[in-house]
């Protein structure tokens, strides 16, 4: 249900309300935020800073051998990504390596202002990587060292699958407190320093409980979404919406937007209803039949059917004309990972119901909202003769729940068998 808490600092008048819509960081100053490591490339890491008031800042950078004095220096002028938000690429890197880098603002660095990272293998290359997913967060839980284990397994990057944060709201300046709030939760600014984030959203950090396409002020709050992140892309020139495709040496991920283009949910069940619309299931369907990886990775916010009320079920033509696709265009090496339940678990659909191949669902969620405070880590290793994807859910305090060893000679499209 959606989270009713009064944020005063919005309720001070029509004329408040309006500066926030415009500018939210001028009418409720904060202190810097960050650093977040975004999308990292084989020879590129995106860097994402708050500074709470208009002045750019300064990132050092080097590979984790070098010494101090072989930094080099990049100016991330504010207003990159926000209002108050700078952001930059770090240029010119070499794939698979360690850097380290610090960030310097207003002539002064911190030890929170510093972190590291991993660049990806050339992409199409047999690799080895470990890859952290979760979902469901709060700024105000009562437990948030479930963060801490996370950091712990050592992820190469993670993918933050849906309600990061619960503004329930469209508004520009209520989605900046939420998710400077989130930001400011020291354990979870240990993890996005240190590990490069990618993020889809849900429905409670899109505009409420179970919303969709219906959203009268979903542009609005796309734009925030772009600001606060620092994925890949978000959309096509001619799709709009948070959707994206990340690529780590031979393993593809398809990160599906479930909320832009979602018909209501009360809507009746049959080929009109759709869960992530015609336009982005054309960008979908070109870029996983053109795809080479061993592996490929779907992602979105909702599980296909476990919890049934908002869930792929629901939108049974989107999820048919899906599993289809996979099976018409022989399509191998599908995992499919999704949060929203507050509860981790591995579900199997059986080739009978997918007509392909048995479908293995992750369901990561849970990390900062729940009882168990659940997440996901999940290892490719590519370099091998039948590559496999090993699967661990763990609870907030590191215990293993449940895992799964994934072999590609299984993901394959075999009619007739």
């Amino acid at each position: 249900m959606p989270e009713r808490r009064a944020v005063g600092w919005i309720l001070l008048g029509l004329g408040a309300a309006l500066l926030l819509t415009v500018a939210p960081a001028e009418a409720k100053r904060q202190r810097p935020r960050g650093p977040l490591v975004g999308h990292v490339s084989p020879t590129s890491a995106v860097i994402w800073f708050y500074t709470g008031q208009r002045a750019g800042v300064r990132v050092f950078y080097r590979t984790a051998e070098a010494p101090k004095t072989a930094a080099k220096a990049v100016v991330m002028p504010a207003g990159a990504a926000g209002p108050l938000t700078a952001r930059v690429t770090l240029p010119d890197l070499t794939p698979d390596t360690a850097y380290v880098y610090r960030v310097v603002f207003q002539g002064k660095t911190e030890e929170a202002w510093t972190g590291a990272f991993r660049t990806a293998p050339r992409t199409g290359s047999p690799t080895k990587f470990r890859f952290a997913v979760s979902s469901c967060m709060k700024h105000d839980h009562d437990f948030q060292d479930a963060w801490l284990r996370l950091l712990e397994t050592k992820p190469d990057f993670q993918l933050l699958l849906g309600d990061n944060v619960y503004a329930d709201s469209t508004v520009r300046g209520v989605l900046w407190d939420h998710y400077l709030r989130m930001r400011g939760v020291w354990q979870f600014a240990s993890v996005v320093r240190n590990v490069p984030t990618y993020a889809m959203w849900d429905d409670h950090d899109y505009a409420g409980d179970n919303r969709g396409g219906e959203v009268r002020r979903k542009v609005q709050v796309l734009d925030v979404f772009r600001e606060v992140w620092a994925n890949p892309s978000a959309g096509t020139p001619g799709v709009p919406g948070a959707f994206f495709k990340l690529s780590r040496g031979d393993v593809d991920f398809f990160v599906l937007d479930g909320r832009y283009h979602r018909s209501r949910l009360e809507a009746p069940n049959g080929p009109r209803k759709r869960m992530i619309g015609d336009g982005q299931f054309r960008w979908f369907s070109q870029a996983i039949r053109a795809s080479k990886a061993r592996f490929k990775v779907i992602a979105s916010g909702s599980t296909i059917e476990v919890e049934g009320e908002d869930t792929w079920v629901k939108y049974k033509f989107e999820l048919e004309r899906i599993w289809r696709l996979i099976r018409d265009e022989k399509i191998g090496g599908v995992i499919w990972v999704s949060g929203d339940l507050h509860e981790g678990q591995l579900e199997t659909f059986p080739k009978a119901r997918t007509g392909f191949y048995d479908l293995t669902e992750v369901i990561s969620s849970g990390i900062a909202n729940s009882r168990d405070h659940e997440f996901a880590i999940m290892d490719f290793d590519t370099t091998v003769k039948d590559p496999t994807c090993h699967i661990q859910v763990l609870d907030g305090h590191g215990k293993l729940v449940e895992e799964r060893t994934l072999r590609c000679s299984a993901l394959q499209v075999r009619l007739g068998r």
